[in-house]
């Protein structure tokens, strides 16, 4: 068949067109994977890593071996070696990390940077008796004995959820009065499972009374013969949320956890995590699942110890010890972060899930079976004073 000189020159363009296309998706792909073209000894193409820097707040200065490479957020090309990062910002503490850049592999920061000087604001004045939190998180219950008229005493609710359609979050609300012969500050008070009923023990009568309707001076009935009966229930319930957590564990894993407390295994809130008690020794055994190529090369804990707190990287396969149980009080996920809270020796503490960029956020007098974390993982929640002999109040402690 004989072609025209028009048709020649189509097919030409279509061929040119066709190959740009393809030597453009190779080197989008060669490049999203971190090669970069050389020139130094003519173009050779040399494999990289990719370093992508990122943190909360941005706009942070970024320091590659003490050296100001650049700002987050950012990404960079770096030869595969070993790497001292350090995030610094104005009224942040530093978050540092020594890392390994693995050719054709993504390493990400997610640095999470803390205040250096947390905001303390009151949220209650009047003082908060046997502050409980709800088993959810999203509120807590607490009597007040020392208000100035009288009529404001009695027994109060407070929202910490991150609901922006709830106007009064973090506002007290008074939920009930102090009633003849029911006085809310001699109580104490224990959540259900669902966090929608509470139980109030006082000194002669034991109450059971629900969120979900007012408080009434008729609501007061004693339910001792019961309760017994009503523990049991919470039991069965909460038995069921801890073998909900322990089914999505590997079985090797489920084997170490405790079971004791819903509170003694918890997952991250991106559900790859899971913060664990364990119960007994053991060595965790490798390759639990097939490691993914960017797995963390921080130093790992499979030589389980009990009453040792760990995390399992359910994504990495990777095991990073916390601490002694004696040591670590009341751990619990920082909403949205893969950041531990807990409570030590009068200071409240922050750690990155591999055990690394340990922060003291608060330090000082305050309630250490009382702090509780905001929804939004912005605040912790506390029973403190704001001077010697001052009555406790529950403040909010803004630490990022």
């Amino acid at each position: 068949m004989v072609t025209s000189p028009s048709d020649r020159k189509s097919l030409a363009v279509m061929a040119f067109v066709f190959s740009l296309v393809i030597f453009g998706t190779l080197a989008v792909s060669y490049l999203a994977r971190g090669y970069q073209i050389s020139f130094r000894q003519g173009p050779t193409l040399t494999s990289t890593g990719l370093l992508s820097v990122t943190s909360k707040p941005k706009s942070a200065s970024v320091y590659i071996n003490d050296r100001l490479t650049t700002a987050t957020d950012d990404t960079l090309n770096l030869p595969p070696g070993d790497y001292h990062i350090k995030i610094t910002k104005d009224g942040y503490l530093p978050w540092d990390k020594d890392i390994q850049i693995k050719k054709e592999v993504v390493f990400q920061t997610d640095a999470q940077l803390f205040r250096s000087a947390p905001d303390l604001k009151p949220i209650t004045y009047a003082g908060a008796i046997n502050p409980t939190i709800s088993n959810d998180g999203s509120k807590v219950i607490f009597a007040v004995a020392s208000a100035s008229a009288t009529q404001d005493n009695g027994l109060y609710l407070v929202e910490i959820t991150d609901n922006p359609l709830l106007i009064n979050k973090n506002i007290p609300r008074q939920i009930s009065p102090n009633y003849p012969g029911t006085d809310w500050s001699q109580a104490s008070f224990e959540f259900s499972p669902n966090s929608r009923q509470f139980i109030a023990t006082f000194p002669g009568d034991i109450y059971l009374l629900s969120l979900d309707t007012p408080i009434t001076s008729k609501s007061l009935l004693d339910i001792t013969p019961q309760l017994a009966s009503i523990k049991q229930d919470w039991q069965t319930q909460t038995d069921q949320i801890i073998k909900a957590k322990i089914d999505k564990l590997p079985a090797s894993i489920q084997a170490l956890v405790s079971t004791a407390s819903a509170n003694d295994i918890s997952f991250s809130t991106s559900e790859d995590k899971i913060l664990y008690l364990a119960i007994k020794d053991a060595n965790l055994p490798q390759n639990i699942i097939t490691p993914p190529p960017a797995q963390s090369t921080q130093q790992q804990h499979r030589d389980i110890k009990s009453q040792n707190y760990y995390v399992y990287d359910l994504k990495d396969d990777t095991n990073f010890l916390i601490g002694p149980s004696l040591d670590i009080h009341q751990p619990q996920w920082l909403p949205g972060s893969t950041n531990i809270i807990y409570n030590q020796s009068d200071k409240i503490k922050v750690v990155e899930y591999d055990s690394t960029n340990l922060k003291t956020v608060f330090a000082g007098k305050f309630d250490q079976n009382a702090i509780y974390v905001s929804a939004d993982g912005n605040k912790i929640i506390t029973l403190t004073s704001a001077y010697h002999s001052a009555p406790e109040n529950l403040y909010a402690i803004t630490i990022r």
